[in-house]
């Protein structure tokens, strides 16, 4: 017998119009072990239900095939799965961590949904069906507000398109009144009893135990309830009870238990009231904001800077003996006499290609996506060999000076910032959402910088809307809390305004004031602020530049927040630092410029990562065009249509009155409103809100737009000219849709350019995804180099290593590592065996080269270990040629471990070269030995790689 199900949905998803039950049947694939299993016809099946046969399984939609097994990421599934085979035939269902390849779980079915349920709409079908159809039987309750919500979007959708149009996608009005008669209607206030929130007293602990003890007198039954065992026994120690695990709630609530802890994540405590009440205590009662809350399951999108070591196909990378190359892919070799094998084609300039070895991806390291202002190099490494020279120098001069200066930076002392606890948990509690895993990391990372005693210098990095305003919040919060001064400097004034709303709701509580100080404050205003800064009165300020003025004097400042670093040039950035030199200072970014990310990652500065999009959000659909008026008018009537709102940027200010006339033309029943940073500061404001409360379809701007707003209901930008903007400022621009968890569209109308501004622009066709901010900035660090680390030339020796490897080999000569370049060798093996990975087992190219190139780098046999564990978990059972291939990889360490240089092996012979310095004065007798070279002559039927061991341990006698 099935259970029961719950089902939470929406207005807005129950008036869609749905597919008769019927006709689903043979649309989707229910997969299960033991099935017959075709590649050609699940290949054709999953794309005719809308999958993307190419795209690695991270979101919705992705499916890719490997020898035998293929991973599928199903419409409506919280993470992918793996579908093992042979023989023709389904093994094994599993779901699995895309993060590290980890098996949660095995399925006895898997179903397969379309990625739309228009796949199901039978051709010309007039019976359509809705969800009160499917739930015909349902019991059915709805909020209070449901009936007026669901008038105004019907009304709203009766405005927009005629009947017979509507009728086909939506739940007419009449059927919606016949189905609210059987929904029961939840009355606007109920009766609720809640618990008190334990954190926030002075003493937290005694007001817990004081609560129990009276609650027991009313013979009530507790039940203890955290989202993770930790926070359990957290509680466990401050109440002093020890209660049993309960399995459910059934089991916590069952008669005859006094108390009972149970793993739930409740945002709250209550009270259940009857005879014997049930009182629920959670974790954030308790514990406030140390609280681990239930994470959606919603997988982090990795930055760019984290996974970009190894090199990928297409791309320029920089091999450490030759030079700047462009990687062409892997080239299959085999000859007579010769064993199978497979090499990395790299491509050198004068379109010269050069064969190397798999092992070489040890040398091998990614460079950028294009080559920017840089050129390749000679195939033969005449042209690579004195630049290399001179920036290994430089490496170690900048690591001696980092070092110097990290040191200082640790040395000085800085005010210990800690809040009083009751305070600093009341001021979090106004926080309306849980905090994703890095935004709780980020925020712990600055309150333990904060309360170390020497200076923060940290850069919190997250994509838009993932949640950096409320780091900032904290952070000011536990400043404020500690007895000193905040000053918020943000680049524009309706950022500016925006924040001072945001942080003035949120200190309402603490009673403190936020004040404004800005270019556009009025003088007597800016002066009385600028007297109670200077006072100590005023505690919180968020302004632009005004706040570096030599008017502006600051009695105690301990925190400068500086939000969207990137606005920010090398000589305004030395004005902030010069706030507070020896104080606390947090930058927040998106799109960290490249010498801000290259700071983050060589440990200049400390690097805060929230990489986690919130739940909700989808990627923006982008879509780079030539600008026309099709194209402008097709895109914001669409909008309009589902009622929302758009932005058109332009530019220049010159160019928005020819565009407003353009757009009234072309969609004369728009409302506009235009706006740049000429206007004053109350007809900003006054325009601004009139565009947020819904009183124009399209807000007209300059990229004064491009920071601070957030618009739930404009869900559609389209930027003119976008060549004329820099990629950051683009992804930045393309933040302010699909904030509300509707699909949202990015339209970038171009008029042409140069070659390398339309690769700049596909680049963000290509990361659309939430987070993408890190790879942009990735990749313009790719583009334009890092510049220099310790001055303000733009142009450093970043660009001759690339990001990543100026990053590894910095962080050796950091270490104290100086031989760190002569030290990457490679051991040359001659086996006849093959050395490669079966195309028909890892099919993807470039999966291939990810694993070759992984193995390549890996240091430690348990490295290697874990690897081809993976593989097997990934791609089923090992063949002998994967076998053969993590085999060898295991030689090359051992021959690098004994200093082989080269080992060569046939059928009569096997020969080491070993490096000066590591022959032995006395070996085997069964040995030969020709200056650093070690022979051991004699045939055997053995496997070679039997024969090689043995070969290694009469070395090792």
């Amino acid at each position: 017998m099935k259970k029961p199900v719950l089902l939470i949905t929406t207005v807005e998803a129950l008036m869609e119009r749905l597919p008769r039950p019927a006709e689903w049947s043979g649309i989707g694939m229910l997969l299960r072990p033991g099935e017959i299993y075709s590649e050609q016809n699940f290949e054709a099946r999953f794309a005719a239900l809308g999958y993307d046969l190419n795209d690695s399984p991270d979101y919705p939609g992705g499916v890719l095939f490997h020898g035998n097994t293929f991973e599928i990421f199903p419409a409506g599934g919280r993470g992918p799965f793996r579908v093992e085979h042979s023989g023709g035939r389904i093994r094994r269902i599993a779901a699995f961590n895309p993060l590290d390849q980890e098996v949660i779980s095995e399925l006895k079915e898997l179903q397969i949904d379309p990625m739309s349920e228009r796949a199901a709409f039978k051709q010309r079908a007039r019976n359509k069906s809705n969800m009160f159809e499917y739930c015909a039987r349902a019991k059915w309750i709805a909020d209070a507000d449901v009936p007026k919500h669901a008038d105004t979007w019907l009304g709203t959708i009766e405005d927009a398109a005629p009947r017979a149009e509507r009728d086909r996608a939506y739940v007419s009005r009449r059927e919606w009144d016949l189905a609210l008669k059987r929904i029961a209607l939840l009355t606007p206030t109920g009766p609720y009893q809640g618990t008190p929130e334990f954190f926030k007293e002075a003493a937290p602990r005694k007001a817990l135990r004081a609560f129990i003890e009276d609650v027991r007198h009313g013979d009530a039954r507790i039940v203890f309830a955290a989202a993770v065992e930790a926070d359990l026994r957290l509680m466990a120690g401050m109440s002093g009870v020890k209660a049993d695990r309960a399995a459910d709630w059934a089991q916590a609530t069952a008669r005859g238990r006094r108390e009972a802890s149970l793993l739930a994540g409740f945002d709250a405590g209550f009270v259940i009231p009857g005879r014997k009440p049930i009182v629920v205590i959670t974790a954030s009662d308790v514990l406030g904001s140390r609280a681990h809350q239930p994470q959606p399951a919603n997988w982090a999108w990795s930055p760019g800077f984290e996974t970009v070591d190894l090199p990928e196909l297409g791309s320029v990378v920089v091999h450490l003996q030759r030079g700047l190359a462009r990687l062409g892919g892997l080239r299959s070799m085999g000859a007579a006499g010769v064993s199978a094998r497979e090499m990395v084609r790299l491509v050198f300039a004068g379109n010269d290609a050069v064969l190397v070895p798999l092992a070489e991806l040890a040398l091998t390291w990614p460079y950028a996506s294009e080559l920017g202002d840089t050129s390749l190099d000679k195939a033969d490494g005449s042209s690579w060999r004195p630049r290399r020279a001179a920036a290994e120098t430089e490496i170690h001069v900048v690591a001696k000076e980092l070092a110097k200066q990290m040191s200082q930076r640790r040395r000085r002392p800085a005010p210990k910032l800690v809040p009083r606890p009751a305070s600093y948990e009341k001021f979090v509690a106004r926080f309306p959402y849980f905090t994703t895993v890095d935004q709780a990391k980020a925020i712990r990372e600055v309150l333990d910088d904060l309360a170390s005693g020497h200076p923060m210098d940290r850069i919190v990095c997250g994509d838009v809307g993932f949640g950096k305003t409320e780091v900032a919040l904290r952070a000011a919060a536990a400043t404020v809390l500690a007895g000193k001064q905040v000053a918020v400097v943000v680049p524009t004034t309706v950022l500016a305004r925006q924040h001072v709303e945001t942080f003035r709701k949120r200190f309402a509580t603490l009673g403190i004031e936020v004040g404004n100080l800005s270019r556009v404050a009025a003088t007597a205003e800016a002066r009385s602020m600028r007297e109670r800064l200077k006072s100590g009165e005023l505690k919180v300020v968020v302004g632009t530049l005004a706040l570096v003025s030599k008017e502006v004097k600051f009695a105690d400042l301990g925190l400068v927040i500086i939000d969207e670093e990137q606005h920010f040039g090398a000589a305004d950035k030395a004005l902030l630092s010069s706030l507070n030199r020896n104080g606390h200072r947090l930058w927040m970014s998106a799109t960290p410029i490249p010498r801000t990310l290259a700071a983050g990652l060589t440990g200049l500065r400390d690097l805060s990562v929230i990489a986690t999009p919130p739940v909700h959000r989808v990627p923006v659909v982008t879509k780079v065009a030539p600008l026309s008026d099709i194209a402008i008018a097709a895109a914001l009537v669409r909008e309009h249509r589902r009622n929302g709102q758009s932005f058109v940027v332009c530019p220049r200010i010159q160019d928005l009155d020819p565009m407003l006339a353009r757009i009234h033309t072309l969609a004369p029943e728009l409302q506009i409103i235009a706006l740049h940073g000429k206007l004053s500061a109350d007809e900003i404001e006054e325009r601004l809100m009139a565009f947020v409360e819904g009183r124009a379809d399209v807000l007209l701007a300059t990229n004064i737009v491009e920071s601070g707003l957030d618009i739930p209901r404009a869900n559609t930008i389209v930027v003119c000219w976008p060549e004329k903007f820099g990629l950051a400022q683009l992804h930045q621009l393309r933040g302010r849709v699909g904030r509300g968890g509707i699909r949202a569209f990015a339209h970038f109308l171009t008029e042409g350019g140069s070659e390398r501004s339309e690769k700049r622009l596909s680049v963000l066709e290509e990361l659309n995804r939430p987070g993408a901010g890190f790879a942009i900035s990735a990749r313009d660090l790719d583009l334009r180099g890092g510049g220099d680390m310790l001055s303000n030339r733009q142009s450093g020796h970043v660009q001759v290593f690339g990001p990543t490897l100026y990053a590894h080999l910095l962080n050796l000569a950091l270490e104290g590592d100086r031989d760190a370049m002569s030290a990457l060798w490679i051991p040359e093996l001659n086996l006849p065996i093959a050395e490669l990975l079966p195309a028909d087992y890892v099919q993807s190219e470039a999966v291939r080269l990810e694993i070759y190139a992984r193995a390549a780098r890996c240091r430690t046999q348990d490295e290697l270990e874990d690897l081809e564990d993976e593989t097997l978990r990934r791609f089923g059972a090992l063949p002998s040629e994967a076998i053969n291939f993590f085999a060898i990889a295991r030689l090359r360490m051992i021959c690098r471990e004994r200093g082989i240089m080269r080992l060569d092996v046939g059928p009569d012979a096997i020969a080491a070269t070993l490096l000066p310095g590591r022959t032995r004065r006395s070996c085997s007798a069964l040995l030969q030995r020709d200056g650093n070279r070690i022979i051991y002559v004699g045939r055997s039927n053995e496997p070679v790689l039997q024969r090689v061991e043995q070969f290694i341990d009469l070395l090792d006698d």
